[in-house]
């Protein structure tokens, strides 16, 4: 019988040997130089603009200037800097927001789902307040699709403390905005947790060009596919515009809701124009272009417009079946009353556990209950609802009206739900705080919901805000939890102080430290 050699290896083991180690080493060399290759494909006009309002005069604003436009951002950011003299006790958070609605409103969103609760999508906003030599607060603020966790904010706030202490307030300023230009919207390939192959960084050299390709490739992947899935929206709306244009005309003159869709209609027709040009441009789009965060974001734009069309034309159709009572009302019907079915079948898997839970407060459960209660009622009107329909009993405005009196109903109890809860989890004030900006951010922003197979008319008539979905509760809540254990974890080490002071129901992201 053969006996292999005691020392050596087969010749199959040998090369995948030679594989795994090469595999291996690959991946050190990867891990070592993603980070340095990412500086390298940054786009520097991702810094779209900069505004300096110095009130307190102790800033170089030409140095500000040079400094913060060689910096590289990860996407398209408009930075504003804001100094003041100020005292400890100042609110800074607060002071920001009155100086933005007195002198910037452009720092504030106009959509006009945010009603001016938010900062401006692309913004991100230091404010230097200064209480004496080396003493004073920092504050940064974010639009919705720049937000950073508490812990990031800390780490921002950190990065200019040494300069701020020895009263360099210039030096400061521009360590901040470099350090939140690395954080906000931060790829997974230049987390610092892929640092810990530094000893590796001489080999970085030898793959930037490679990685700066994967990094682009990436972008243009992420282009197509906005593109795509945009395009497949937009024929949708195409093919159904004669339909759509139709519609629209039959809707009558004298209700309530076809009067807010004919208006929809104003803004979908004019919406339709650009959006098809926009396809055009971007399918004709350079390799360039498609490879930039720019031109992602762009293909993203076009992508969420082109999704609202065709929202709004399956809104203005099954509006015309109801009133006219064609051959497809009742089907049109289903759909208007589909998400409130499905946040009712959603409450159970809400609820029972806070319903038998002794650890939950009488709160939590009494308000799980209220939850309960509601969703037998809601569906016995849906019921009563969709039988006056059939005997032409009620008026279709009257219907709607009715489910959205329903729809803002379980709105109410999940706000009572979320306050109990929060009253139950958080152990101190700022934790409340904490727990209420991330289930607002959860209910307010559009962009964490996800989008309605078919629109409806309540839906596309009112703001996303104005009815909270069980799914929606859930991701916000836990997404309060998390951050509360985080902050917990960290021992609030950040320091970081949020929200607003008398700033009505302004939740726009950002905070201050003391330094």
């Amino acid at each position: 019988m053969h006996q292999p050699h005691p020392t050596g290896l087969s010749k199959v083991a040998r090369p995948i040997r030679r594989t795994m180690a090469a595999g291996f080493a690959a991946t050190l060399l990867m891990a070592s130089i993603i980070p340095g290759a990412y500086a390298a494909a940054a786009e520097p006009e991702n810094l779209e603009s900069i505004s300096v309002d110095d009130t307190a005069n102790v800033l170089n604003e030409d140095k500000l200037r040079d400094a913060i436009e060689r910096l590289d951002f990860n996407e398209p950011t408009k930075v504003a800097v804001y100094s003041r003299n100020g005292e400890y006790s100042d609110d800074i958070n607060t002071n920001t927001l009155d100086f933005a609605r007195s002198s910037h409103r452009e720092w504030i969103s106009d959509k006009p789902d945010d009603y001016g609760d938010y900062w401006a999508d692309g913004y991100f906003i230091i404010t230097l307040s200064v209480e004496g030599q080396g003493d004073g607060q920092i504050g940064t603020y974010f639009g919705e699709d720049r937000k950073v966790s508490e812990g990031q904010m800390g780490a921002i706030h950190e990065a200019g403390y040494e300069d701020f202490n020895a009263g360099r307030w210039s030096d400061g300023v521009i360590a901040v905005a470099e350090r939140g230009s690395k954080i906000m919207n931060r790829p997974w390939y230049q987390h610092p947790a892929l640092g810990w192959t530094v000893g590796l960084g001489g080999l970085g050299a030898l793959g930037t060009v490679g990685i700066t390709a994967a990094v682009r490739a990436h972008n243009r992947t992420r282009f197509s596919q906005a593109l795509a899935e945009g395009t497949e929206h937009l024929t949708r709306v195409t093919l159904d515009l004669d339909t759509t244009e139709l519609a629209a005309r039959t809707l009558p003159a004298d209700a309530a809701h076809a009067t807010v869709l004919a208006s929809r209609f104003s803004d979908f027709s004019a919406d339709y124009r650009t959006v098809f040009s926009e396809r055009q441009e971007l399918e004709a789009a350079t390799k360039k272009l498609r490879s930039r965060s720019v031109g992602v974001l762009r293909a993203k734009d076009f992508l969420s417009t082109a999704q609202t069309l065709d929202l709004t034309d399956d809104a203005i159709i099954d509006a015309a079946s109801l009133y006219t009572r064609d051959a497809n009302w009742e089907a049109a019907w289903r759909r208007q009353i589909a998400p409130l079915l499905e946040d009712l079948n959603a409450l159970p898997e809400l609820t029972e556990n806070f319903v038998t839970d002794q650890a939950s407060s009488e709160e939590v459960r009494a308000s799980a209950a209220a939850l309960n209660s509601f969703a037998a009622q809601a569906r016995t009107q849906l019921q009563r609802l969709g039988d006056e329909l059939s005997g032409e009993s009620i008026a279709v405005d009257d219907a709607l009206d009715a489910l959205s009196d329903l729809r803002v109903q379980l709105t109410e109890k999940l706000d009572a739900l979320a306050n109990a809860q929060i009253l139950t989890y958080a152990t101190s004030p700022e934790e409340e705080e904490e727990m209420r900006t991330e289930l607002n951010r959860s209910r307010h922003d559009a962009t964490n919901q996800s989008p309605r197979a078919v629109g409806t008319i309540l839906d596309v008539s009112y703001p996303a805000a104005m009815y909270w979905s069980v799914g929606s509760y859930n991701t916000g809540y836990s997404q309060a939890v998390s951050s509360v254990d985080s902050s917990r974890s960290s021992g609030g080490a950040s320091g970081v102080s949020q929200g607003y002071s008398g700033g009505g129901s302004f939740s726009g992201a950002g905070g201050s430290s003391h330094f």
